[in-house]
């Protein structure tokens, strides 16, 4: 009886002990490459098999991502994206690292280049620094803002919003001026914007972060660390009103650094024409490394 009682003490340690070390030493290293398809009606059949690669809070300043950001990199640029999207919370506040993982992020590629949008921890860690150090690694910042993404006599809207939290998010001037009879792709940091952004029918698809998939999520149990504004959609693909959600678990923390059973992610959304009467459709979901 004590030897039982000594194996289940050993045990009793030993578990909890080695689910801490997992959590804090090899998934949050370990990113995964998700691949999602989305039938989009009246999609410009240029645009048939477009690619978008997603990173979502890199969190500059994190050792973590810092380590970890090269292989991120080459992972993204293996999946061959037309387009990458950068979803908000570049920079952790009080960290450095922004100077060192633009240079990282300088060797992003995709015809249609890098975008980004700024999070809520991007207006901690001054927008500003953040803005000039995207802009010295190629990538473009839109706030309240959209371009034209043209194939030949098609086109596509990619517009971003400024962050909800702590910035002045603004629909309407994001669109201003977009052609009215093209399908929009909208990021937005935060996803609960979801049901703001539905409301115009011209978004067919978010893409958020913020939430980081809860980063803590034991089975089956709901996820433990989710901020405001993160907490009716945390991760994954979703339909909200005629609209397509897709928010990432996201690539970097914040200063907890810990992930269970929620590894950092780079989604790759691939665009196909879609039924109209079925509206907007995830078709396919996968999973790479």
């Amino acid at each position: 009886m004590n030897q039982l009682k000594t194996w289940a003490a050993l045990i009793g340690a030993v578990v909890p002990g080695a689910g801490l070390f997992y959590a804090w030493r090899i998934e949050p290293r370990w990113p995964r490459v998700t691949h999602r398809t989305l039938a989009v009606p009246d999609l410009p059949p240029a645009f048939e098999g477009y690619r978008i690669a997603q990173l979502s809070d890199l969190h500059l300043g994190i050792r973590l991502t810092q380590n970890a950001l090269p292989h991120v990199v080459t992972l993204t640029n293996r999946a061959a994206p037309d387009l990458v999207l950068l979803t908000g919370d570049i920079a952790t506040a009080g960290r450095g690292g922004l100077a060192a993982g633009a240079a990282v992020l300088s060797r992003l590629e995709a015809p249609d280049g890098a975008w980004a949008i700024l999070g809520n921890h991007d207006y901690f860690g001054h927008a500003a620094r953040v803005k000039q150090h995207l802009a010295d690694a190629g990538i473009t910042l839109l706030r309240n803002e959209h371009r034209v993404l043209m194939r030949g006599t098609d086109w596509l809207v990619l517009a971003g919003v400024d962050d909800v939290l702590w910035g002045m998010p603004d629909l309407d001037a994001s669109l201003c001026g977009a052609p009215e009879d093209a399908p929009v792709i909208l990021m937005a940091h935060e996803p609960d914007y979801a049901p703001i952004a539905a409301e115009n029918a011209r978004v067919v698809l978010q893409l958020s972060g913020h939430a980081h998939g809860g980063q803590i999520r034991p089975p089956g149990l709901p996820p433990l660390l989710l901020p405001d504004l993160g907490k009716l959609y945390p991760e994954g693909a979703y339909r909200v009103g005629d609209m397509a959600l897709y928010v990432s678990s996201g690539i970097g923390t914040g200063r907890v650094v810990l992930r269970f059973n929620c590894r950092p992610e780079i989604a790759v959304i691939t665009l196909v024409r879609g039924d109209p009467a079925r509206g907007v459709e995830w078709i396919e979901s996968g999973e790479g490394v």
